[in-house]
């Protein structure tokens, strides 16, 4: 049992810093548009991403992507493997992690919050199981191929969307500004509900790889206490989330207005329900940052910083290669100082 409690606390520490991040991109362009008060804006993520989490477990049976995180990307169906190489394997992946998120974090790198725990969990799969239990189908469909496709969609249905609502501001009355505020907050609300949605079920698809390893026994679906306290981290990692992540994607990439904070959180919505509907765990900052990168074009091209852009992008690039070599680095400094 202290197997799965180790497991688990590494989880919940996970979900935190997916709030950390994740919930200042939701809140991004709303607040430096001015339509929400930082804190106001949040508070309100937090408290709708876990009511969402509550109705994800009670209202809805679809975790395609819980299920693409536990069940898709490796075999972990090993004959005779004990509790404790079981952990060895899931404890690499979370610490790769977590590693790979501090040494951004104190680097000021941007990094994608979602392929860092995928590639830990694709390295230390490599290094416990072989190459042939890595599903690689699955793996350069869903991830590496959403790499590179993700931001590109996320451009290209940001650059679409504004040049409509522009067209379509042309021929809008007087007061439009307020509706055009009101729609920012209800946009900020569904944003942070399809965050939640797709982040947590990553944690969840980490609890079923702790279920299929069988550590300890437990219930395959996850216990309503489990769930919850993935959404509280969730939300308790929006509430100190970072201001710095705020401005990067409201002002460092191309300088926000109204109009283009609607057509930014449009774009994400539409890509988020998506992506979680089609069972791909996706980037969140890798999708907002894009749409917004999309609009800036739209705008003005030569407005977008693009330095900015090239560093998010590296981010991007180097984080599944060097998390999967640290999660199957780290999976045989462990077994080595086991003994196994």
């Amino acid at each position: 049992m202290t197997y799965v409690i180790i497991l688990l606390i590494m989880t919940a520490a996970y979900t935190f810093y997916m709030g950390y991040t994740d919930g200042s991109n939701a809140v991004a362009t709303s607040v430096v548009t001015r339509a929400m008060k930082p804190r106001v804006a949040i508070v309100l993520a937090a408290v709708v991403q876990f009511l969402t989490v509550i109705a994800l477990y009670y209202f809805s049976n679809d975790l395609s992507v819980a299920s693409t995180v536990g069940a898709r990307l490796v075999d972990t169906a090993k004959e005779g493997l004990s509790p404790k190489y079981g952990f060895v394997f899931l404890f690499s992946a979370l610490l790769s992690a977590i590693i790979w998120s501090i040494v951004t974090y104190v680097l000021k790198q941007p990094n994608s919050t979602s392929h860092t725990l995928l590639g830990g969990i694709i390295g230390a799969g490599l290094a416990a199981f072989g190459f042939h239990a890595v599903h690689w189908m699955n793996v350069f469909l869903r991830i590496i191929l959403m790499i590179i496709l993700a931001p590109i969609i996320s451009v290209v249905i940001g650059y679409s969307i504004n040049r409509l609502l522009r067209k379509a501001a042309l021929h809008a009355p007087m007061g439009t500004g307020k509706v055009v505020k009101v729609l920012q907050w209800f946009n900020t609300i569904l944003i942070s509900a399809a965050i939640a949605v797709n982040d947590v079920q990553k944690s969840i698809g980490v609890y079923l790889l702790i279920v299929s390893l069988k550590i300890h026994p437990l219930p395959i679906d996850p216990p309503h206490y489990i769930v919850f306290t993935f959404g509280l981290m969730l939300s308790l990692g929006i509430l100190f989330g970072g201001y710095k992540v705020i401005i990067t994607i409201g002002q460092k990439l191309f300088k926000i207005k109204p109009l283009m904070s609607l057509s930014s959180q449009i774009a994400t919505n539409i890509i988020m329900f998506s992506s979680s509907f089609l069972g791909i765990p996706i980037s969140t900052g890798q999708v907002i940052s894009s749409g917004v990168v999309g609009i800036g074009i739209s705008e003005r091209a030569r407005g977008v910083k693009w330095n900015t852009v090239k560093k998010i992008a590296l981010g991007w690039i180097i984080t599944m290669p060097v998390t999967v070599l640290l999660g199957a680095i780290i999976y045989y400094i462990v077994l080595f100082c086991i003994g196994g």
